[in-house]
């Protein structure tokens, strides 16, 4: 995958995506692999702001329940069995203790009877069924666990992913089946012809270089920026989005057996303690947001209330020299949906503007594939084509053919015999799949590509150059935040990076993202922000 801005200028495109999160992602690869000539444009990296700042769960959402969001619940749950199937090095069963205490907001009989309309809606195709857990086993599990008011608990199974990597493969996927894609371009303006739109100006942020990309249907896929976008284009209807965030915390490993569902102690929110790629990740919070979505950081205040929610339920207690990084997303969900935050629903919605301009508002990362189905369906009908959807049983450019398990093993042992070590092994083809073994080989091409890039991570310096040259990498936080996650475990590194990446040479110099190299010492661009503790 690599930048051929030369195709924007001369190709007229059935459908131009701006947005380069997991929606205009799904998009491109739906409407790609339909056959309608597709491009894609980002103002900043892929999956730079909301995908990569999730929770980084795939799961039908146990907590919708209680709103009545059952169709939400059940769509969600079908969708993760297509993502385990469809992308089994980037999305994984994960186990979830449930612990049930005295006086809580939700009693235990509650949560039963949610475990059992969860295990309904999964359907024959539920990772296992959910069962109870005795109090004396899950003190006996995890020490750490207060036992205060404990009554007992509950176990069920969702699935936990790399969110920014899933976003990246499933950009891969739709340029394998001939979408034309590029980050770092900025619409500046739409063409017109009449009263429709026909296209865009645009900007390349990497060379200095204007482009009029023309398009028969210019969809809106900017998740928090959708109404800015609009604005842009003339429209002068009220704000769609009623934008959250949540902010996530992330902690060396602590120990824990598995993910827990709990209740914060201080209004009764739901939140995750996580174990997530050797780290323990604690969110999230769900506050109205009415900044701009470039200009948010994690509070202290978040930061203080991630930490009384652990230390209510886990001993011993952590204070916020613990902390390694942090992290925080918008959601972009809708404005026609009042109330608390957390009780807000997670359903999308398209609009069509008399411009003709296709934008899209609300949804969850789970059901990004369903969601492209509907907005694929509606761009097919619009444009007078009949085109089935192809992305249910759709495979990932990263998934192997044969069974996951047996492909894991084997390659393991052929990268081994190749000279890496265990880990390394490992770690490649968890991140890279089927491409496992090509990355393997840009590493071994080199003297020292075969180093570490942080003693603690399994990270190879080699990935640094295979990143550049495949994944269309181009600055600092690209590298470090969204192809690996050096930068949120590690973010002294971010702060290093204008001296260069590990492997000096890998380092592109990108014209006119100075300020991308200054802002890095602190944090990522957009939504999706590491930020250094302590």
């Amino acid at each position: 995958m690599q930048r051929m801005l030369d195709a924007f200028k001369e190709d007229v495109f059935d459908v131009l995506i701006v947005g380069g999160g997991i929606t205009g992602a799904g998009v491109a690869l739906d409407a790609a692999t339909r056959g309608l000539k597709v491009a894609l444009i980002d103002k900043g990296d892929f999956a730079s702001a909301t995908s990569c700042s999730s929770s980084k769960l795939v799961h039908g959402g146990l907590r919708y329940l209680e709103h009545g969001d059952f169709p939400l619940v059940y769509e969600a749950l079908q969708e993760r069995k297509r993502l385990l199937r469809n992308a089994p090095h980037l999305v994984w069963p994960l186990r979830f203790l449930l612990p049930f205490y005295q006086g809580a907001r939700v009693p235990g009989w509650k949560w039963r009877v949610g475990l059992t309309l969860y295990d309904l809606l999964a359907g024959r195709d539920n990772l296992q069924h959910s069962r109870g857990v005795p109090r004396a086993r899950l003190l006996r599990e995890c020490p750490r666990l207060r036992a205060e008011r404990l009554a007992g608990g509950a176990q069920y199974f969702d699935a936990q992913m790399d969110d920014a990597r899933l976003c990246l493969e499933v950009l891969q996927t739709a340029v394998k089946h001939g979408a034309h894609v590029a980050n770092y371009v900025e619409v500046r303006d739409f063409e017109r012809s009449g009263s429709l739109l026909c296209g865009v100006r645009a900007v390349d942020h990497v060379h200095g270089e204007e482009l009029s990309i023309q398009a028969l249907q210019v969809v809106n896929a900017t998740g928090p920026w959708v109404d800015r976008l609009c604005a842009l284009a003339g429209e002068t209807d009220p704000p769609r989005l009623r934008p959250t965030r949540g902010s996530h915390l992330i902690l060396p490993d602590q120990g824990l057996p598995c993910a827990f569902l709990l209740l914060h102690p201080r209004d009764g929110r739901v939140f995750f303690v996580l174990p997530w790629l050797g780290k323990t990740v604690i969110g999230t919070t769900d506050l109205e947001e009415a900044h701009a979505p470039d200009e948010i950081a994690v509070t202290p205040e978040e930061r203080a209330y991630l930490l009384d929610g652990y230390n209510a339920h886990f001993s011993p207690p952590l204070d916020s020299k613990a902390i390694l990084g942090s992290f925080i997303g918008v959601r972009p969900l809708l404005a026609s949906h009042p109330g608390e935050p957390s009780a807000r629903s997670r359903e999308f919605r398209l609009f069509w503007s008399p411009s003709g301009l296709l934008s899209l508002a609300g949804g969850k990362y789970t059901t990004f594939r369903h969601m492209a189905e509907i907005i694929t369906d509606a761009i097919c009908a619009r444009l007078g084509r009949r085109r089935l959807c192809r992305t249910r049983h759709l495979r990932l450019v990263g998934t192997p053919e044969e069974p996951w398990p047996d492909f894991r093993r084997q390659t393991i042992a052929r990268l081994e015999r190749l000279g890496l070590d265990t880990p390394a092994a490992v770690h490649l083809v968890q991140r890279y799949g089927c491409r496992a073994e090509m990355v393997a080989q840009v590493i071994l091409s080199r003297p020292g590509l075969l180093r570490r890039a942080h003693p603690e991570e399994p990270d190879l310096a080699g990935e640094f150059l295979y990143q550049r040259q495949e994944e269309m990498a181009l600055v600092p936080t690209d590298f470090l935040l969204r192809r690996t996650h050096l930068g949120l475990f590690h973010p002294e590194m971010l702060s290093r990076a204008a001296d260069g990446l590990p492997g000096k040479d890998n380092q592109p110099d990108v014209p006119g993202h100075e300020g991308e190299r200054a802002r890095s010492s602190g944090w990522g661009e957009d939504t999706g922000r590491a930020s250094a503790q302590g």
